[in-house]
């Protein structure tokens, strides 16, 4: 046993044994020895006790109402400790009011042992229940008192002397007998869940030992010289102990098993089957009549079979109440473990029951809900909703209804809740409605973003595309004829430049700084979408001409409004097309027109509004048809590439040359750029015609004597390319031309650009190509730009190239900066031999134009540099 393992248990064990068999011992053969040792060993025995007794009360897994009875034990078990050395006292002779004085401390001490008892709950669940426990408590202390009377008071007055020493030895017994039968009741009926049903059963019989025993040891007629209490108060210590151990353990063992209780008690059956004893044991044992004998023979014969008879019945009564209980209990966990709500509420809305699932959905307590109305708890939007299905409910009973609503939560927040709820007010047992609630407040979450994400641009919060046709389509259904719409497709200009220089974060801020401004310079009835990209829509009801033009010219304005994005000031132009119509037209129709308006814009460049006009299919079907033709001719080989030399001065002799593309049309014949680059560039053809550029004139190049160079243009779109380097090391990789032959010529816009355009110059660098600013003079010309920029050459733009009397100002300062930084100067579209002389005497070394050669086929070319000698070119 768990018991036995503690040394203090086994040592009072050990002594209680030891002090019971010197007492029999005693008993047969006279002292041993003087009497104070009986006390002694009666000490030896309490001692061990006390420790634990102190253990549970220092316990800090026992319950405080637990610890707080130990206490009163501990102190007055301490007490009884007083008792014994009073005794050892007086019969060492110290006094003879040492003895009286012991007694008094004896019942002062049963007193505090006695007096935890009173104050156990009975276990009553209702004044039923208390009323019936009174009873059978009444019922068994008559019958105790009946017993305790007839075998032990009653033998103080034999023969019928009364004496005052007999009247006090009756009462004494009475009232011992009886306190003990009513606190071994208390024990039995405790209903206290903290303490060891085991414990208590050893407190009781601690009780009983000691209060009955001390009671028979005060009326032995050996007192004070033969004394039974050496025997009775270590077994009651004993007794104790023993229920201290073993709510140590027990509360140890992490909780008692659950004792089903009867429906029924035993004590008054118990009482009458006693009575009923004494009754025929009077009527046998001592004689009487014989009529008497047979109708107390009868009385007591149908009284024990109405008792059996009623003891089975509440035994069936039990069983039936037992499955109930069990049912009952599946219920009740499963509506406590629910993760939904269950709740009754009366026909006022009044909440009569709440489930602990409320603490998991609201984080409510049910205590603080229930004697409260639903619409407390209920959002202010839902709650007439609310109120009409509770009326339409109540009034169809049995019937069920299904509702979405929202209540409060602790945090102060709203949770969406699916309810059923059923009408049970015609049901007895619940007489009310009944209502079953789900947290779905993730999944309207869920829908309602989806539901959102669908209809609106997830960067910009404007309605996207869907919702914008689905709007336009309606207006144009719902106005009348008269009724003017507008529809307006609003492109920016230079977006990608931004995207890609300054990356996806930046650009992104720029689209979502774009849509506040169109939002805020519309009207809240205006609808505004982004169709992707930096494509936005607006749809206008019931303006048009001026009117539109105003809006049109407020959105532009607050578009070129300086704004600081992402950390970066700028400014923002876009193209605008127009269509106007009105209620009847076709939506599609609409939005196509507004697009070729747009298309026309984009092609004007630098902004501005078009309006649709009719026509403008068949231009823009023209600029489609020309696109078309171009992917053919970059498949089908119709491009050709010419070369213009560039040459020294002020000697003329050829140094390299600069790639030209042309377009030889199979019906239009030779096209210049002018012809096609546009359509190239608004279509994104010019990638891969620069790459065609790009990898025939490399191959060309590889002709050439010496170490001639070659020039290829690359366009913005090339350069913000993230492959483009890849492309560039592929054609030298395949022409085997070397990476210094190669010029790659870039404009100064694309010179300050930052992001993939810098990253794609600096690997143009690592490849070992020499770079060459383009048009110098008519951009972003600065000094930073020169000390910044990795080029090695910069090209005087044709406009400075002074005429005989004219300033030489700027292209000399040109070739001062050109100097300054160690880069060679090239002076473009020189077209008379003056202009070459004067360039020369500025400083120039390398000039092209048509005054040296125009720009020419390979073929031509290669018998150009077969009449002269090569000159080395210069870094």
């Amino acid at each position: 046993m768990r018991a036995f393992a503690d040394r203090a248990f086994r040592a009072v064990t050990a002594l209680v044994i030891a002090d019971v068999a010197v007492f029999l011992l005693q008993e047969r053969t006279g002292p041993w020895w003087p009497g104070p040792v009986n006390w002694l060993l009666m000490i030896a025995v309490i001692v061990p006790t006390l420790i634990l007794v102190r253990r549970v009360e220092s316990d800090p897994a026992s319950a405080p109402a637990v610890r707080r009875y130990w206490k009163s034990v501990r102190v007055g078990i301490t007490l009884f400790v007083g008792v014994a050395a009073l005794r050892i006292l007086y019969e060492l002779g110290a006094g003879g009011w040492l003895l009286p004085a012991s007694v008094v401390l004896h019942l002062v001490g049963g007193i505090v042992l006695t007096w935890p008892l009173v104050g156990l709950p009975s276990g009553a669940r209702n004044r039923a229940e208390q009323i019936g426990i009174w009873l059978d408590l009444g019922t068994l202390t008559c019958a105790a008192g009946l017993l305790i009377w007839h075998f032990g008071a009653s033998a103080q007055f034999a023969g019928g002397r009364v004496t005052v020493s007999g009247v006090v030895a009756a009462a004494v017994i009475m009232g011992a007998g009886l306190n003990l039968v009513y606190m071994a009741a208390r024990v039995v009926l405790a209903g206290v869940g903290t303490f060891a049903r085991r414990g208590l059963y050893w407190i009781g019989a601690s009780a009983l030992i000691g209060g009955l025993g001390s009671a028979i040891s005060f009326l032995d007629p050996r007192q004070p010289a033969g004394n039974p209490l050496v025997l009775v108060l270590p077994l009651a210590a004993f007794a104790a102990a023993a229920g201290a151990r073993v709510q140590v353990v027990d509360t140890a063992g992490g909780g008692r098993p659950e004792r089903r209780p009867r429906g029924y008690s035993l004590m008054p059956y118990v009482a009458i089957a006693a009575v009923d004893a004494v009754v025929l044991f009077h009527n046998v044992g001592v004689g009487s009549d014989r009529d008497d004998l047979l109708v107390d023979a009868v009385a007591v014969t149908l009284t024990a079979l109405v008792v059996v008879r009623q003891l089975l019945a509440f035994r069936l009564n039990d069983a039936l109440l037992a499955r109930i209980g069990v049912q009952e209990k599946r219920f009740r966990l499963l509506v406590q473990n629910s993760t939904d709500m269950v709740t009754i509420t009366d026909a006022s809305g009044m909440l009569t029951y709440v489930s602990p699932a409320s603490l998991r959905v609201l984080g409510t307590d049910p205590d603080d809900m229930i004697g409260t109305t639903v619409g407390t708890w209920m959002h202010p939007d839902d709650r007439a909703a609310a109120a009409g299905r509770l009326t339409t409910l109540l009034a169809a009973p049995e019937t069920t209804a299904v509702s979405q609503v929202r209540l409060r939560h602790a945090d102060g927040t709203y949770r969406w809740l699916d309810v059923t709820s059923a009408n049970l007010t015609g049901e007895p047992s619940v007489a009310g409605i009944v209502s079953n609630a789900r947290d779905i407040t993730e999944t309207r979450e869920v829908r309602d973003r989806l539901s959102y994400e669908a209809s609106h641009d997830r960067l910009t919060g404007l309605t996207n595309r869907a919702v914008f046709t689905k709007r336009m389509t309606a207006a144009v259904t719902a106005a009348g004829p008269d009724t003017p719409l507008g529809v307006v497709l609003i492109d920016l200009d230079d977006f990608k430049t931004v995207n890609e220089a300054l990356g996806h974060t930046t650009g992104d801020a720029l689209l979502v700084h774009v849509a506040e401004r169109i939002r805020a310079s519309v009207r809240p009835a205006d609808t505004v979408a982004r169709f992707g990209g930096d494509e936005f829509a607006v749809l206008f009801e019931g303006i048009r001409g001026a009117d539109l033009d105003q809006v049109l010219t407020r959105i532009a304005a607050a578009l070129l409004e300086p704004a600081l994005i992402d950390g970066e000031p700028m400014t923002v132009r876009a193209g605008f097309g127009v269509a106007e119509g009105r209620g009847g037209d076709d939506a599609g129709d609409l939005l196509r027109r507004a697009g070729i308006a747009l298309y026309e814009a984009k092609a004007r460049g630098e902004g501005g509004v078009e309006r649709y006009r009719p026509g403008m299919e068949a231009r823009g079907a023209e600029r489609r048809r020309r696109v078309a033709a171009l992917h053919t001719a970059i498949e089908s080989g119709q491009l050709v590439t010419f070369y213009q030399p560039v040459v020294t001065l002020p000697g003329g002799r050829i140094t390299g040359c600069e790639a030209l593309v042309r377009w030889q049309h199979p019906t239009e014949g030779l096209l210049g750029p002018g012809a096609f680059i546009e359509a190239a560039e608004q279509s994104g053809l010019i990638v891969a015609l620069g790459a065609w550029v790009l990898r025939d004139a490399t191959r060309e190049a590889t002709t050439w004597p010496g170490e001639l160079t070659v020039s290829v243009n690359v366009s913005a779109r090339q350069l913000r390319e993230a492959g483009f380097p890849d492309v560039v090391a592929a054609a030298l990789r395949d022409s085997g031309l070397p990476a210094r032959r190669l010029t790659v010529e870039i404009t100064e816009s694309l010179a300050v650009g930052g992001g993939a355009t810098a990253a794609n110059l600096q690997a143009l660098r690592d490849l070992g190509v020499r770079l060459s600013l383009d048009d110098f003079g008519t951009g972003a010309s600065t000094l930073s730009l020169l000390a910044s920029c990795p080029v090695d050459q910069i090209k005087l733009d044709r406009s400075f190239v002074p005429d005989v009397g004219g300033s030489p100002a700027i292209a000399d300062a040109v070739v001062q900066m050109a100097r300054a930084f160690g880069l060679q100067a090239v002076a473009e579209g020189v077209e008379t031999a003056e202009q070459a002389a004067l360039l020369a005497g500025l400083g120039y070394e390398r000039a092209q134009g048509f005054h040296f050669a125009r720009p020419m086929p390979a073929a031509d070319l290669r018998a150009r540099l077969a009449g002269e000698a090569a000159v080395p070119a210069e870094r």
